[in-house]
């Protein structure tokens, strides 16, 4: 990819990244489903990366361009100041993305270790095993390993279905290990570690976009929301897992940073004080939801339109076609199956061609 075509496709995404975020954040806040919003999190971090391939994958629809928005035509000097800005752009995003991908991986090699290294627990595995009836969840054989290094309760599935606690839980009173217990299955009947990736390699492209990083927030505090509402039925149950969770808070149980999903924010005193209000008020009550037809439908919609956004940052784009060539990596499978698709652009035919190697 040139390094125009770059600097235009990574402004172009995050101005439509933006757009998406603020969607669904109007969405969850208007809806004020706090306790039912981590799926509408997870579809956006998906919608994030099918739009981010679309944008490398596939040639994109061009609104306007560089030469139309400009009389005269511009210096040499400008647009070799635009491929040097570009090429500059391009390996400090690649620097950043390879340090966030590198922790990832070492935060799931870590956090393997910790779950091999944890010992199996009968009788907590029995008892998320009545927790699992009582909640209504599908019998799966999931097994409760005990953890000797001081850790917050987490489950893992990419192996195996786990949950992991520390063994300062074994002198838990039962109910309180009942309700650690209980938030942790629902993390795994949600499928929590898995929109907990999607998000991690959505911050790893865009590492750079702060409204990410809030996103993510975001959508960690709704997942912990959702397995506070239906880890509890009644008030009473209500107390008992705050009191778990200031006895975690107290023993100053470092959250894990690494990818599994768990009792996460111990030590966030204001998220904890909205977990709490939050349960007090939806205890006994009819579960608040937001309807996903339609949600997923907005989602498909503005995904759509974004496509359409594209800064016009490409000095090199021919204005006698309102498609973009088709990206190299695309392209050459393409024609390697017999598929011919204009990889270049039209007013320098091959000789000025879209694609340059070296950026």
């Amino acid at each position: 990819m040139s390094p125009a075509t770059f600097l235009e496709t990574i402004g172009s995404l995050t101005v439509q990244i933006t757009l998406m975020i603020g969607v669904v954040a109007w969405i969850t806040y208007r809806r004020q489903a706090a306790a039912a919003a981590d799926w509408t999190w997870t579809a956006l971090h998906a919608s994030v990366l099918l739009v981010t391939g679309a944008a490398f994958l596939l040639p994109h629809l061009r609104p306007v361009t560089w030469a139309a928005l400009c009389v005269t035509s511009e210096s040499a000097s400008t647009q070799n100041a635009i491929d040097t800005g570009g090429r500059l752009l391009f390996w400090l995003w690649l620097s950043g993305v390879g340090v966030m991908l590198t922790a990832i991986a070492a935060g799931m090699w870590r956090a393997s270790i910790l779950v091999r290294n944890s010992e199996p627990n009968v009788r907590l595995s029995r008892l998320l095993a009545e927790s699992m009836a009582n909640l209504g969840i599908s019998p799966t054989p999931i097994e409760v390993r005990v953890s000797a290094i001081c850790v917050s309760p987490f489950c893992w599935q990419l192996h195996w279905p786990a949950v992991v606690v520390p063994d300062l839980l074994l002198d838990f009173p039962l109910d309180e290990q009942r309700a650690v217990l209980n938030h942790e299955l629902v993390h795994l009947s949600a499928q929590h570690p898995l929109c907990l990736f999607l998000q991690r390699i959505v911050e790893a492209i865009f590492w750079f976009h702060p409204l990410v990083w809030w996103a993510s927030r975001e959508a960690a505090a709704a997942r912990e929301f959702r397995c506070d509402a239906q880890a509890v039925v009644s008030r009473q149950e209500v107390a008992v897992y705050l009191q778990s969770l200031l006895r975690l808070i107290e023993a100053r149980i470092p959250t894990p940073t690494a990818l599994p999903a768990g009792l996460g924010f111990l030590g966030d005193a204001s998220l904890l004080s909205r977990r709490a209000n939050l349960l007090a008020e939806t205890v006994g009550e009819r579960a608040v939801r937001i309807r996903k037809v339609p949600t997923i439908m907005a989602l498909v919609l503005i995904s759509v339109a974004c496509l359409t956004i594209w800064l016009p940052l490409n000095p090199h784009a021919s204005r006698r076609t309102s498609w973009s060539p088709w990206p190299m990596w695309s392209a050459r499978v393409l024609n390697a199956s017999g598929i011919e698709v204009r990889d270049y652009e039209v007013d320098g035919h091959r000789l000025a061609a879209h694609e340059q190697p070296g950026a």
